[in-house]
């Protein structure tokens, strides 16, 4: 365990993920490229904060209209 996640554990990042050798076995077994799960995961991304803007409109006319 590396000492700077030992007391504060987080999540990996894609980039590390992506870059862990036994990932990428995987991946290339499977044909997948980096460059595909970086594609799909900024239109999850951009999807997301869609949906985050769309409620924030929503509660933005909420409070318009219900007092």
């Amino acid at each position: 365990m590396d000492v700077s996640t030992a007391c504060f554990p987080r999540e990996a990042s894609l980039n590390e993920l992506l870059h862990d050798p036994i990932i990428g076995l995987v991946m290339a077994s499977d044909g997948v490229r980096s460059e595909d799960i970086r594609a799909l995961y900024n239109k999850l991304e951009r999807r997301n904060e869609a949906k985050r803007q769309r409620a924030r409109d929503l509660g933005a006319m909420e409070r318009c209209f219900i007092r």
